[in-house]
């Protein structure tokens, strides 16, 4: 009996190195959330540059995406083991190099320059983002095929939960020592998981494919452009025309290379597979509706509700285990009833949740914030597995690498997006509620209502930030449900 049981958990088992990987790296996702006042100070950032600060978050997300679909393949051609191991060193020196970024920066430059710890973010994200898809790739070799969903809830759930815990982590850590311990402590459990892979997963052969760099470079030009002519979205400016361009000739570039090119970035049978098409268009909505909750929400908290780093990420904590539990009771639905039921519940959860949101006030307290934060992190978990079953259900094992990265890209790229479009317009539209008030006033009174306002107007775009997280849930429903429809 007991060697039965231990017999059907050792997949699972084999399954902990990767879903702590991806863990990591999607803690350093949002992990510069909370510590971003703490660097503007080392590198002399104004707050009216509040802009460029901001980048370090948005430098991390493009890197994570683009490499996705490449690394995938790579998995596929050298094998999941090998290129995990290799994306986990490339993520631990780009965590020591952000951490020693300012004084790396005094040695070539007078003063702090922001540069040098975007370039390390960047080198950084390309080890982080290709944790994600070799993992799923790997579950597919690790986890007999009728344990799959649970085995992608488990996955789901550490790269959702890591992206919550970035926050609470950094903030922790800014508190008790200084931010640059947000990144040394990645080098620990890091070196911890070399050595499990290295002693307890087994080598998987190579294989015999063809890899496109020119489109992998297409990709990325992009990913870059996209996100670039998004942050400029409220500007009418040169930058936005720029970049739009620069992205509609990277499509053309790619549409021409998938067309003419025997061998593309993915396989094209994948992209000609409609079930993993609308999987990932699903996935892309889940981007947008997570990146506006694990960001407004600690945003929110520090900025109007007088709310500290840390205190901003304990927030976040009631979603993540929310999530954590919703991921796997979103495998084992799936694994019993298919992924229609779980799926289409996971979506009234989040949409029921933004609900609640948006009537946030000012004085929003427990229970009613724990039980919003756990009902909308729920759903967001539970979601998880049925759509990468939906997904993953028509692919070759051959052919799991690749796969797995278009999906995660799907969801990192509404994140990417998401996140760049509302924080500019999110400006934008603060500015405006807020033009018509006065800097200073020498009397309490006026100068009390002035705060007042200032936080009305503050509650009022985060309140809308729910509302659109609301409008997106919704416009997925449908989605969803034909998806897990079609056969």
């Amino acid at each position: 009996m007991i060697n039965r049981i231990l017999k059907s958990f050792k997949p699972y088992l084999l399954l902990l190195p990767f879903c702590a990987g991806v863990f990591l790296g999607a803690d350093d996702q949002t992990k510069v959330v909370t510590i971003l006042p703490q660097i503007m100070i080392d590198f002399e950032i104004p707050i009216t540059s509040l802009d460029t600060a901001s980048w370090l978050i948005t430098i991390y997300l493009i890197g994570y995406t683009a490499v996705m679909p490449l690394t995938g393949r790579l998995s596929d051609k050298f094998g999941f083991r090998n290129l995990f191991l290799i994306s986990l060193v490339i993520f631990s020196i780009g965590s020591i190099l952000t951490a020693l970024s300012p004084e790396i920066s005094k040695l070539f430059h007078r003063e702090p320059n922001v540069n040098w710890i975007l370039a390390t973010r960047f080198f950084q994200s390309i080890g982080g983002g290709a944790l994600v898809p070799i993992s799923i790739a790997a579950a597919g070799f690790l986890v007999p095929r009728n344990k799959l969903p649970i085995a992608y809830g488990l996955i789901g759930a550490s790269a959702e939960a890591g992206g919550v815990f970035g926050p609470l982590l950094g903030g922790l850590m800014t508190q008790i020592l200084s931010w640059e311990w947000a990144f040394w402590i990645n080098l620990p459990p890091t070196i911890l998981i070399i050595i499990s892979v290295l002693i307890f997963i087994p080598k998987n052969k190579f294989q015999d494919i063809k890899i496109d760099y020119a489109g992998s470079f297409i990709f990325f030009l992009f990913i870059a452009s996209i996100t670039l002519a998004c942050a400029q979205i409220t500007k009418s400016n040169q930058l936005l025309l720029l970049f739009s361009l620069i992205s509609v000739i990277a499509l053309i570039a790619g549409i021409f290379i998938y067309r003419t090119s025997h061998e593309f970035i993915v396989p094209k049978k994948i992209l000609k597979n409609t079930l993993f098409l609308i999987s990932n268009l699903t996935h892309f909505f889940i981007g947008i509706t997570l990146i506006i909750a694990i960001i407004t929400v600690p945003v929110m908290a520090e900025t109007i509700m007088g709310a500290t780093p840390l205190e901003g990420g304990l927030r976040l904590l009631r979603l993540t285990i929310a999530l954590s539990i919703g991921a796997f009771m979103g495998g084992i639905l799936t694994e019993k009833l298919g992924a229609k039921i779980p799926l289409l519940f996971g979506f009234m959860l989040i949409s029921l949740g933004f609900f609640f949101m948006y009537g946030w006030d000012l004085n929003i307290s427990d229970p009613f914030m724990t039980i919003h934060l756990s009902v909308i992190g729920l759903g967001f978990g539970v979601c998880i597995s049925p759509i990468t079953f939906c997904a993953m259900k028509q692919i070759k094992d051959t052919e799991r690498g690749s796969a797995s990265s278009i999906l995660t890209v799907s969801r990192m790229l509404g994140m990417t997006i998401g996140l760049s479009s509302l924080t500019a317009w999110g400006t934008t539209r603060f500015s405006g509620l807020t033009s018509d008030l006065e800097g200073f006033s020498l009397d309490p009174l006026a100068q009390q209502k002035m705060t007042d306002a200032t936080l009305s107007s503050g509650l009022q775009v985060f309140q809308e930030f729910f509302l659109i997280g609301l409008i997106v849930s919704l416009i997925a429903i449908p989605i969803g449900y034909f998806m897990t429809s079609k056969r």
